[in-house]
């Protein structure tokens, strides 16, 4: 058998493209169904809302699969090496209009295990810098994700929006507005506001990307053997780098994207 790809023989744009093939597979199937009535949060959401739950898992392996490759490294400069190569990665899904990919990336290192790492953000370039605060000024929950929902109305498909914003669109319509006025007659308002979320959800879905799968970096990004453990990126982490009384992360502070659904 060939060997195993790893973080080192893979490039970031390959990496990028296959994670935008993988995410991009998984968004189209989405059906509206799927979206309604707030589906992918019932206790039947893998029946009701497989996709969703798809996507949602997927966001956690990879944001997971990110903060292990970076925590697998224990030498200084491998790790500024890893980290700064999914900056790169997380650079090129901008340039893709994968903004789920720049969401699972900068999720990780928003993870206490690698957040913490202060030696580890030090080494990086200038450049690996300025690329991380972009992106992460970009994907920011701020304003209902403003800067994000502008990006992604200015761009050409084909493109990969982040669904989590769009899952907190339609829980708050579904919350906020009652589905039945005081004459008892069915809110059309409500049903409208619904309608637009998953219509804008359908016009992401129709273009397809031109990326060709390719196994070698595919099988890299699914491999589930690579994912390590919340608790022992968190060990791995302070053995890297102690705690200092000035620095001190509880374990407890996890900043992990959506539940996961798994």
């Amino acid at each position: 058998t060939p060997a195993r790809e790893t973080m080192e023989t893979l490039s970031a744009l390959e990496i990028a493209e296959q994670m935008t093939y993988l995410d991009h597979k998984i968004f189209v199937a989405i059906r509206s169904e799927e979206l309604l009535s707030q589906a992918w949060m019932k206790a039947e959401k893998a029946m009701k809302a497989p996709h969703v739950v798809m996507i949602t898992r997927r966001f956690n392996e990879v944001s997971r699969l990110v903060a292990s490759e970076i925590l697998r490294q224990s030498a200084l400069p491998s790790r500024v090496a890893v980290l700064e190569k999914w900056a790169a990665v997380a650079d090129i899904c901008r340039c893709l209009h994968n903004f789920n990919g720049i969401l699972q990336i900068c999720s990780a290192f928003m993870n206490s295990s690698v957040y913490r790492l202060k030696k580890t953000w030090d080494k990086i370039s200038k450049t690996t810098r300025q690329t991380v605060e972009k992106l992460q000024k970009l994907v920011s929950a701020d304003c209902r994700f403003r800067n994000l929902r502008d990006a992604l109305h200015h761009c050409d498909p084909p493109c990969i929006p982040y669904l989590g914003l769009y899952l907190t669109d339609l829980s708050f319509i579904e919350e906020g507005t009652p589905t039945f006025t005081d004459d008892n007659l069915l809110n059309f308002a409500k049903m409208r506001m619904i309608a637009h979320v998953i219509q804008e959800i359908q016009h992401y879905q129709q273009t397809p990307y031109r990326v060709e799968p390719v196994t070698k970096v595919i099988n890299f990004l699914l491999d589930q053997s690579l994912l390590l453990p919340e608790d022992d990126l968190y060990h791995l982490s302070l053995q890297y780098e102690p705690r200092t009384n000035r620095m001190s992360v509880s374990a407890g502070s996890c900043i992990a994207p959506e539940e996961s659904s798994g």
